[in-house]
């Protein structure tokens, strides 16, 4: 009977509890679905104009011209990321049926303009082997004025657009409802401090842009200081076209969150902050590049080497798992090189390739079997010639280094 009136007196509880997690369980696949489904639209209209755009690609610059091939190259990815932002205001209630019917009208439209251009340029083409002047002209005219028409399409979308994604900016460190959607983010700068605060059932979008002069890869955090006992954060970050590519809940009520990702220059992303089983709480937020590249980047391939002559030594670091490190060495003397790679990590699984002036490979990769290992080889050369040392860190590795040649 004792048990029985325990279980009675805690029976509201269990019922608001299990009412919570139901609640937030119901609204996370909800917008599981919903990302699910927009980014499948995004998905499927680029592969719908992909197999258009090789032909445009291939056999395009001869009739269009180059820059025109890259503006169609370009838009196509931009008419995928309209239409996947129409979906997501329609999901949202930010736009009704008939404009979003009329986002997928124009996307259809430009879809046909881009297949018309392709089957133009084939037909130009076979008809310029088989010495028929006229009708190889008339058909490159039509693929150009299928071009033209495309890019109007593509430009009309964007403008569709454009009043869906017109972003709040934060105010006086502090963020400005309604941001509950990522067509709503508040716009701020990275290396700021945003107060803010959730109640149940509400998220708040950001949208930074990483900015670097020199074109700079860089490692970004996002940090959440919790400042309430009670709220258990949960964060999300989404890259330019809006799709997630990083989430976390936090462990416990009252608990601090941190997440890190590389950013690429120029590009937005956008951070979401919600909470889980109806928590609320005020928290801070900051997007903070860590300036974890090194001095010579960026060298991230043989066109952009950092120049060094033969007895250098350069100090610098895999900043992470898409970081190769590339220096053209000069002032060779001798018939050998010896190559030494002294290990200042623990993290860096090393690994090494030499290629020629022409960039054909002069030495395969030479790697080690252990994170921290140190690497030493020598390599043929022919005397007064450059080569390409080409670094990296195996299985995404990361990690300081000094690298010396005598």
């Amino acid at each position: 009977m004792a048990k029985q009136n325990i279980f009675k007196k805690q029976l509201p509880l269990i019922l608001v509890a299990t009412t919570g997690i139901l609640l937030a369980t119901i609204y996370f696949v909800y917008r599981g679905i919903t990302r699910n489904k927009c980014d499948s639209v995004f998905e499927q209209t680029a592969d719908r104009v992909g197999g258009s755009l090789e032909v445009i690609k291939i056999k395009g610059s001869l009739v269009l011209g180059q820059e025109k091939v890259q503006e169609l190259t370009e838009g196509s990815q931009k008419v995928a990321l309209h239409l996947k932002t129409c979906c997501i205001a329609q999901q949202g209630g930010n736009m009704n049926g008939e404009q979003f019917q009329s986002c997928i009208s124009g996307a259809k439209d430009y879809e046909t303009r881009i297949a018309q251009v392709a089957t133009s340029i084939n037909e130009a083409q076979a008809a310029e082997q088989q010495g028929n002047t006229q009708l190889a002209q008339q058909k490159t005219e039509q693929a150009r004025q299928s071009a033209s028409a495309a890019t109007t399409t593509e430009k009309s979308l964007g403008e569709m657009t454009k009043t869906l994604s017109a972003a709040v900016p934060v105010k006086a460190g502090a963020e400005q409802e309604a941001n509950d959607t990522i067509l709503q983010a508040n716009t701020a700068e990275m290396g700021t401090n945003i107060a803010g605060a959730i109640a149940p059932g509400d998220v708040d979008f950001f949208q930074f842009q990483y900015r670097d002069g020199k074109n700079r890869r860089d490692i970004v955090t996002v940090h959440l200081e919790n400042k309430s006992a009670t709220y258990q954060p949960m964060m999300a970050l989404y890259k330019e076209d809006k799709s997630l590519f990083q989430d976390w809940n936090g462990p416990s009520a009252g608990a601090n969150q941190d997440l890190w990702f590389t950013a690429e220059p120029g590009k937005k992303y956008f951070v979401a902050v919600g909470s889980r089983y109806g928590s609320s709480g005020q928290y801070i937020l900051s997007v903070s590049p860590q300036k974890a590249y090194d001095q010579y980047e960026p060298n991230d391939d043989a066109f952009t080497a950092t120049a060094i002559k033969f007895g250098q030594s350069v100090e610098a670091n895999i900043m992470d798992g898409n970081d190769p490190d590339f220096y053209r060495l000069s002032g060779v003397g001798g018939n050998t090189v010896n190559v030494r790679l002294e290990n200042q990590s623990n993290t860096l699984r090393p690994m090494i390739r030499i290629l020629n002036a022409d960039k054909s490979v002069a030495r395969e990769w030479v790697t080690t079997n252990a994170d921290g290992a140190e690497l030493a080889f020598s390599f043929s050369v022919t005397p007064g010639q450059d080569y390409f040392v080409e670094l990296g860190g195996q299985y995404g590795s990361m990690g300081k280094y000094r690298l010396s040649t005598h």
